[in-house]
Formats: C-alpha cells, sequence, structure tokens
C-alpha cells in the first residue's frame, strides 16, 4: 500500500510538470510553421495560448527580447469591469444632457417662429417696461426684433 502511493504520487508529479510545459510557434528557414515546447534558439517564437496551469512560464531568452517592448500590464478584470462601467455612465449622461440639449432648442425653435410670423403678420407688440407700463414697438423696434428673432431662429433650428 505504502509503495502504491509513493508511485502515485512521483506519476502525478510527473504528469504535473509535462501539465505546466508551453507550446510555442515560430517559422523555420524553409518558411514552414513549426509548433513545439522549446524553439531553437535565434528564431522569432510566439507563446501558444492554451496553456494548462493558469499563470504562463517565462518565454524563452529569444522571445522574452522580441516581446518585452510589445508586452503590456495585465489587467485585472474587476477593474477592466468598473472603467467600462464609468465609461458607460459617462457616456449616458453626455447622450442625456446631448437630448435635453435638442429638446431646448426645439422649445426655443419653435417659440422663435411663432413669434416672427406674429411680426411678420403686422400685430402689434407691446411690451412691459420695469415701472410695469406697457408700450408698443414702432416700426424700427418690430424691424430690430425682426432681425433678432431671425437670429434665434438660424442658431435653434438647424
Amino acid at each position: 500500500m505504502r509503495i502504491s502511493t509513493t508511485l502515485f504520487a512521483a506519476i502525478l508529479a510527473l504528469a504535473c510538470g509535462t501539465a505546466q510545459a508551453q507550446a510555442f510557434r515560430w517559422v523555420d528557414k524553409d518558411g514552414k510553421v513549426r509548433y513545439g515546447d522549446t524553439p531553437p534558439p535565434g528564431v522569432k517564437a510566439t507563446p501558444m495560448k492554451g496553456f494548462a496551469g493558469g499563470v504562463a512560464p517565462p518565454l524563452p531568452a529569444s522571445a522574452a527580447k522580441d516581446a518585452k517592448g510589445d508586452a503590456k500590464a495585465p489587467v485585472d478584470p474587476a477593474q477592466a469591469f468598473n472603467e467600462r462601467q464609468l465609461k458607460a455612465k459617462e457616456e449616458a449622461a453626455k447622450a442625456e444632457k446631448e437630448r435635453a440639449d435638442a429638446e431646448t432648442r426645439k422649445k426655443n425653435c419653435d417659440r422663435s417662429q411663432g413669434f416672427l410670423r406674429s411680426l411678420d403678420a403686422g400685430q402689434r407688440i407691446s411690451t412691459t417696461n420695469a415701472q410695469g407700463e406697457r408700450s408698443f414697438l414702432d416700426d424700427a423696434g418690430r424691424q430690430a426684433q425682426i432681425e433678432e428673432t431671425r437670429a434665434e431662429i438660424a442658431k435653434n433650428c438647424k
């Protein structure tokens, strides 16, 4: 019984070592794509995905030199999720602000167009001054209001 337990532990240790092996891909001198666990020296080998064990073993010296400039720091999944959530909230707030601005512009456009119709129809337009007294627009004041209203329409009615 003791021998079988020791033998089982030894076999398990050997099997774990092979499960941790990393596979590499490289192109040989004939231009053929080759795969293996140890690339020959002097070729640019790229590690294959799908390694067992959860953590990639270190690259060989030749591949480590090539990948040094391309490697990025690993991103924490929780941090990446939080960043995506924050970005989505910012985009939603921006879209809501744009929608509210568009609605305000539409209301201002409708009001300005209605006021311009009243000015063009020749109706008497009155204003109230600071003392509460009503005064009517004369021809010069009407023309000034028409120009202001057309500028507002140009700004809000796009």
